[in-house]
């Protein structure tokens, strides 16, 4: 089993705390042990994509701007490109294509809170690659709902199903691409627009 570099252990710490709700404080705390997290929080806060008329300079505000949910996803979208040696920037750039594809299916047939979920299962379905490690390994280092884990070692559920989908929009195995199309009552042309927006999206975040 690789070793964890210190970045992917406070990113993970850092999900774990969103997730369990922890205060601003204990968030802020873990964000000045880590200077190249803080670093990229700042940043990623003060780019042109948040329109903010000030610069952000403390991770207590950083944190009330952004909100949890918004944190996760960006320390989820993190995790996905702070690889550890052996991890070429392709896995995680594959993952964060899958979360938003299957974000985007997700809003068409699924409620809110799950597309949020399809999101998270996307990005964290190559956590065993990311990590160097089995998946149900890497699983008992973060907090994610039971939909998720579920749909990660399993393949189970509505969210399985996506990452199923999502799978087969890589691999073109067109029977797989079928059944959970059929399953999701999900159209080819829905899932193949979805799949373009979500490599354009992912194009963007990489030239931002």
């Amino acid at each position: 089993m690789s070793a964890i570099r210190p970045t992917q252990t406070t990113i993970i710490q850092l999900i774990n705390l969103v997730r369990q709700q922890a205060s601003t404080e204990e968030i802020e705390e873990l964000l000045k042990k880590d200077p190249t997290l803080s670093f990229n929080l700042l940043r990623f806060i003060n780019s042109s994509g948040f329109g903010l008329s000030c610069e952000i300079t403390s991770f207590r505000h950083a944190v009330m701007i952004l909100g949890l949910k918004k944190l996760f996803r960006w320390a989820a979208l993190l995790l996905t490109t702070s690889r550890a040696g052996g991890t070429p920037p392709a896995v995680g750039q594959t993952a964060v294509v899958r979360g938003r594809l299957m974000e985007l299916l997700a809003q068409d047939c699924m409620p809110p809170e799950e597309a949020d979920q399809a999101f998270v299962t996307g990005i964290f379905s190559l956590l065993d690659v990311m990590l160097g490690m089995p998946m149900d390994e890497a699983l008992k280092l973060l907090s994610v709902p039971e939909p998720v884990a579920d749909a990660l070692q399993h393949r189970r559920g509505p969210l399985g199903e996506l990452l199923t989908l999502a799978e087969a929009c890589e691999s073109n195995d067109d029977a797989a691409f079928d059944r959970t199309a059929a399953t999701l009552h999900l159209s080819s042309q829905q899932i193949n627009f979805a799949h373009l927006q979500a490599l354009a999206w992912v194009d963007h975040l990489i030239d931002t």
